[in-house]
């Protein structure tokens, strides 16, 4: 039921920036936006989803659930933390990709982005075990590394594209 109200929320937040600031865009910046609206809803999904409302109180030991060590996961071999890594990689590619296209920004600010916008997730995740959410995710400096790997690597595949285009276009 949660996750059919956070789906529903966020259509309807779709349709409002759709028709108070997308609509007189030309079909294929629209095509691009909405992906980028769509991308950010599935990386919410796997994220933050379904989004916690403070019922039960605070947890008052919230950050002791944080991991402020890079890679300690890695370092102390626990099982799937190279799978994560790698997961976390990929997840903020298209983001990287996308950004410079809507927003017609530079690699620097694209790495800026993606990190605002990891550490936006990140922030909600340690603020909902705060909340005593009941389904809770970790606060993880790793995951803030690691997806700004991803927006890097989504970007030098945006500039690599871009590249491959004009020299073809030539």
């Amino acid at each position: 039921m949660g996750y059919l109200i956070d789906f529903t929320l966020l259509v309807m937040v779709y349709i409002y920036i759709y028709f108070r600031i997308w609509k007189n865009d030309s079909k294929n910046t629209l095509i691009i936006k909405t992906l980028m609206f769509v991308y950010i809803v599935m990386v919410f999904f796997v994220t933050i989803m379904p989004f916690t409302i403070p019922l039960n109180g605070t947890n008052k030991l919230f950050l002791e659930t944080a991991n402020f060590m890079p890679f300690k996961d890695l370092m102390l071999k626990y099982h799937g933390a190279t799978k994560e890594i790698f997961l976390n990689i990929l997840m903020m590619m298209p983001f990287g990709f996308l950004y410079p296209i809507i927003m017609k920004k530079g690699l620097l600010k694209t790495v800026i982005a993606t990190l605002t916008f990891s550490l936006f997730i990140e922030c909600y995740q340690l603020i909902s075990v705060w909340w005593n959410a009941a389904s809770t995710r970790i606060f993880d400096v790793t995951d803030l590394i690691t997806n700004s790997t991803g927006g890097l690597f989504g970007y030098i595949s945006f500039s690599l594209v871009t590249l491959i285009s004009k020299n073809h276009n030539s």
